[in-house]
């Protein structure tokens, strides 16, 4: 069963909104000892725990390796709806890697309706769930923590407390160990994620829901 899908003009009540911003204050003085780092917010993330889309080619026809070639080449220009475009072909013919680069781009356009498309894709490749659970990342000029709003209480599915708060301790140790994109969850990050009281709870909830952990990912 796939992970609900959630509108992102959607909002969360009042009341969902002060519990995170008291949640994640509470995060930041027990684990960390200091101030909230940057705002934590209810949305639905753009990124994605998946791999990188390995190429692997040797099914391919000169001409389709041509395409998917210049299909990754405009996704590291940015030019994500040329990219888009060029990855449906593979998408069609059930190509997992490509696949996996296709739902990337479709999260780079924040299209509504991304994660339905990923839930599709999922049949193809299981390796990943797409669904984030939380996010750090630039919104209205801003760095800001996006927590799913599918864990929230009034329009979600109620997480327990503990999983939002790992969620959110999660983005946090990003920011407060400096992690870079290439290397996410270098040892250090791991242990340190490891340490998260009823860590194990959290991950079971999320993994339940369709929501992507660190644990789905290889070390």
């Amino acid at each position: 069963m796939g992970a609900p899908r959630y509108n992102i003009h959607e909002t969360v009540s009042a009341a969902d909104e002060a519990a995170l911003s008291r949640l994640a204050a509470d995060v930041s003085k027990c684990y960390f000892r200091a101030a909230i780092p940057i705002e934590v917010r209810w949305g639905i993330p753009s990124a994605s725990e998946a791999d990188e889309p390995k190429l692997i080619v040797d099914d391919l026809s000169p001409e389709q390796k041509h395409d998917l070639e210049l299909a990754i080449l405009a996704f590291h220009h940015r030019n994500y709806e040329e990219a888009r475009d060029r990855l449906e072909q593979f998408v069609n013919a059930r190509h997992a890697e490509a696949s996996k680069l296709y739902v990337k781009t479709l999260q780079k356009l924040r299209c509504p309706n991304w994660d339905v498309i990923a839930k599709q894709i999922n049949r193809v490749s299981t390796d990943s769930l797409y669904v984030p659970a939380g996010s750090t990342e630039v919104r209205d000029g801003k760095s800001v923590i996006l927590v799913h709003q599918g864990l929230s209480a009034s329009i979600g599915q109620n997480a327990p407390k503990c999983v939002v708060r790992y969620v959110v301790h999660h983005e946090f140790l990003h920011i407060h160990l400096g992690t870079d994109a290439l290397d996410p969850h270098p040892p250090l990050f791991r242990r340190f994620d490891k340490c998260f009281p009823q860590r194990a709870r959290a991950i079971d909830w999320l993994q339940a829901h369709n929501f992507t952990t660190i644990d789905d990912v290889r070390p």
